[in-house]
């Protein structure tokens, strides 16, 4: 049998990418630090880097701060970073209630965005013109052509799956159908992803908390949650995660289709809402029945944050019981992922669910393990961020900096 080895060109390759993960962890390197990092030469770090920068992949940035207490003699390290407008990304992310479309450059700036609000009743083309019109007006807006343009990342939240086309087997999501009618529309490369675990991933650049073990919780009309092990994204792939059956209170509320407790049972919306109708007073929720004209069906959202802004004790005690689950829950989970860190994704901001949240984790915790709680930084109409996460990741650091084409191209010259 003939024996195979990598080959010089794919090990160019590994080493290009090795080096701009390197760089993006720390935002910026020296090349004596990357040579050290990766225990490569520093003649090859210097061939690479070097490569790299009159590709106009990297820039140098100047010297590096000097350190008063390990000083070095001879000339200070350069500090080497990437350029973030060497090419620009498009991303968009379909929700349950919004699609967000946006055009960021490979730092994560973005440079236009643009949402749609979505209902049960949303067309599917509809959905695949307003990402396609809107990626087409942003470009155009920002002076920007097709060869300028990586790619598109695009999410889609579990609830979405099945009118956009994707099939699940055997727990892997295949998006093949909608990346395909996007890049005709588009004309330039797409990859798709489930929504949940790009927000994890995108905290964790965004944050750069890779040895945080970053776990995100994402509301909506079910919970969903992703962790991050590295940069290894842990989820559930079913429609529905598996996490809304977790009991929460064994003695807690019963749900039907759900175990009694359980997360959904819990502190999903129609269990909120489920709680009010059941302790509807005007004695006890004075302020809420005078919202809602004394209907406890026509309670939503607004209203309870209003009723709960205002002091309305029974929505205090409510939310009280709330925060006390979701800290319970969230304890659980960092504890089993090893996380320091939770991002909460799609949570009414007017409530200061992190604060309050914060507050019930804390007394669960000791001094050796602090677990802070966070907004995500793709929340609203920053969500689009997540998919050009994706894209960045995919086109960009997985391929090395340059397509295998490119790289081959410069080979041969």
């Amino acid at each position: 049998m003939e024996a195979q080895g990598i080959s010089k060109l794919d090990l160019k390759r590994r080493n290009r990418k090795a080096i701009l993960r390197a760089i993006q962890e720390s935002g910026s390197l020296s090349r004596v630090d990357i040579a050290n990092r990766l225990s490569l030469t520093r003649a090859a770090v210097t061939i690479i880097t070097n490569q790299l920068i009159s590709q106009g992949v990297l820039q140098e940035l100047g010297e590096a701060p000097v350190d008063r207490e390990h000083l070095q003699k001879g000339r200070r390290k350069i500090l080497i970073g990437i350029n973030p407008n060497y090419k620009f990304v498009l991303g968009a992310v379909i929700n349950e209630n919004c699609l967000s479309v946006g055009l960021s450059n490979l730092a994560g700036e973005v440079l236009d965005k643009e949402s749609m609000e979505l209902s049960a009743d949303s067309d599917q083309q509809d959905i695949i013109s307003f990402i396609a019109a809107t990626g087409h007006k942003m470009m155009k807006n920002s002076g920007l052509n097709a060869k300028q343009i990586l790619g598109m990342g695009i999410g889609i939240v579990p609830s979405r799956w099945e009118q956009m086309r994707a099939t699940v087997n055997e727990n892997e999501v295949d998006f093949s159908k909608l990346r395909y009618m996007m890049e005709l529309e588009l004309n330039v490369p797409v990859c798709c992803e489930n929504a949940i675990g790009l927000y994890a991933a995108a905290n964790q650049v965004l944050t750069r908390s890779y040895e945080d073990n970053p776990l995100l919780i994402c509301a909506g009309e079910r919970c969903h949650s992703a962790a991050m092990i590295g940069r290894q994204v842990l989820q559930d792939n079913a429609i529905e995660s598996s996490m809304t059956r977790f009991i929460l209170r064994p003695d807690g509320n019963d749900m039907e289709g759900y175990p009694k407790g359980s997360v959904q049972a819990q502190i999903s919306p129609q269990a909120v809402y489920a709680k009010v109708r059941a302790n509807w007073s005007q004695e006890s929720m004075p302020k809420l029945w005078e919202l809602a004209g004394g209907d406890a069906n026509s309670v939503d959202g607004m209203r309870l944050i209003e009723a709960y802004t205002a002091g309305d004790p029974g929505i205090v005690a409510l939310m009280d019981e709330v925060t006390s689950d979701y800290a319970l829950l969230l304890y659980n989970y960092a504890i089993t992922h090893r996380s320091k860190r939770v991002f909460f994704q799609n949570y009414v901001h007017e409530l200061n669910l992190v604060g309050m949240v914060q507050d019930k984790l804390n007394a669960l915790t000791d001094s050796e393990q602090v677990i802070t709680v966070e907004e995500s930084r793709v929340n609203g109409n920053q969500a689009f961020l997540a998919g050009c996460m994706l894209a960045i990741d995919r086109l960009f650091f997985e391929q090395g900096g340059v397509s295998k084409t490119e790289l081959m191209a410069n080979e041969d010259a």
